[in-house]
């Protein structure tokens, strides 16, 4: 069955300010540039590759603390989640990544962690299936890699698991146009949306056509996740790690 997904939003945390420049624009230029993504809403800013693409990023400030951004591998400073970042040729995106303002973390020798321009950890792996830099897995930080991976089975319908282990499980959604999920092994703080003191970095919108959105709020709750206070027009629920995300049927 295909994947009934219309529309992944990864919303990354933006600061108010950054380099003297409004943060979330400053975000937006970085992972434009990186990733050949436009904007293609001016309002709650979103970029993508083209107007239709399933795979959106939105830079916001919604979740973001300046008291405690990321500060990876610090636990107390939690990054919950973090893009893997597939690079055709690895020596020149990262020489483009630093000379836009991000940071070498660790070298990793088969792929590099670095920090963008606000702090939020991305990994660089060297992958030559596309012509330039892309998301290729959205990692969500838990305690117990195969329990959430069964969660986002059970709630996306998605059971091809490309990685499995105890420590990291990789799950794809079955789609070309969207990324796969992995799961690893991390004990941090988690967010506790909306309480700004312990923010969430990044949180993902779901987003389906009108007439089944109903089904996956169901499987939600099915498999484990928590009904949050809503924000806006969406109905937002924690995963079972504490990952909030939010259901949508707007485009």
């Amino acid at each position: 069955m295909a994947n009934p997904l219309r529309r992944l939003i990864i919303t990354i945390g933006s600061p108010m300010l950054l380099n003297g420049k409004e943060g979330r624009y400053e975000l937006a230029a970085f992972y434009g540039d990186l990733l050949g993504m436009q904007v293609i809403n001016e309002g709650w800013l979103l970029i993508a590759e083209r107007p239709e693409s399933k795979l959106v990023l939105a830079l916001d400030g919604d979740g973001w603390e300046d008291q405690r951004p990321p500060r990876w591998p610090d636990p107390e400073y939690p990054q919950q989640m973090h893009l893997d970042i597939l690079a055709p040729d690895m020596e020149a995106t990262a020489e483009r990544v630093t000379g836009m303002g991000a940071t070498l973390l660790r070298d990793n020798s088969d792929f590099r962690v670095y920090a963008d321009p606000a702090g939020h950890p991305f990994c660089l792996y060297p992958d030559h299936s596309s012509a330039r830099p892309m998301v290729g897995r959205l990692i969500f930080d838990c305690f117990s890699p195969r329990s959430l991976a069964s969660f986002y089975e059970g709630f996306l319908g998605s059971r091809e698991r490309v990685e499995d282990s105890p420590e990291r499980v990789v799950v794809d959604l079955g789609d070309d146009q969207l990324p796969h999920l992995g799961f690893q092994h991390a004990q941090f703080v988690a967010a506790r949306w909306p309480d700004p003191a312990y923010p969430a970095q990044l949180h993902v919108d779901y987003r389906w056509t009108d007439g089944i959105e109903a089904e996956f709020k169901q499987r939600a709750e099915k498999y484990g996740a928590v009904r949050l206070p809503d924000f806006q027009d969406a109905e937002t629920y924690a995963d079972p790690a504490s990952h909030p995300f939010c259901i949508q049927i707007t485009a």
